[in-house]
């Protein structure tokens, strides 16, 4: 067995075995993943647009405009006009949509919490190690996912990159 297939049977056991008893915690959240994966976006405090949120999402505007629409109306995110570009409206995460989070986080915590007990000290330990090097990776792909992100938000501005240096031929430079 390749590595690929050992970990998807890893990570594909874990979840039957788990999933469900997250389900009945989360009974009253009803959280869909696209709406989960955009609080936590937008929970990183930069408050973006929608054009901006579509990007970091890969999304299009429209559909972002839809979940957006939905999370408003539930009451966890709102929008405001950008004080400094009347013609922007912004997105952050409300108090309601916090208080959600941490809840959300405090119960992927509790849910972990129990699996520890199951584990010697010395495996506690490597799954500590384990989890800080899953962290440090995540945060690279984070990087290079804004980063791509933020290129084709540039690309997208009228008059956006364009000659020689959009091209990365400008070796002289």
């Amino acid at each position: 067995m390749n590595r690929r297939d050992h970990i998807e049977q890893l990570l594909t056991a874990m979840q039957r075995d788990l999933l469900p008893s997250l389900l009945h915690v989360h009974e009253e959240d009803d959280l869909r993943l696209i709406d989960n994966v955009m609080l936590h976006v937008l929970d990183r405090g930069e408050e973006p647009t929608v054009k901006e949120l579509a990007a970091l999402i890969g999304r299009s505007e429209s559909r972002t405009s839809r979940i957006v629409d939905g999370l408003v109306r539930r009451g966890l995110v709102e929008r405001y006009e950008d004080e400094r570009d009347r013609r922007a409206r912004r997105i952050r995460v409300s108090a309601q949509g916090t208080a959600l989070l941490q809840r959300i986080r405090r119960l992927r915590v509790d849910a972990q919490m129990w699996l520890w007990e199951h584990f010697t000290e010395e495996e506690a330990q490597i799954v500590l190690q384990a989890l800080e090097l899953f962290a440090k990776a995540a945060r690279k792909v984070r990087d290079e996912a804004d980063q791509a992100a933020g290129d084709r938000r540039l690309d997208d501005r009228p008059g956006g990159r364009q000659g020689s240096r959009a091209r990365g031929d400008d070796q002289g430079r």
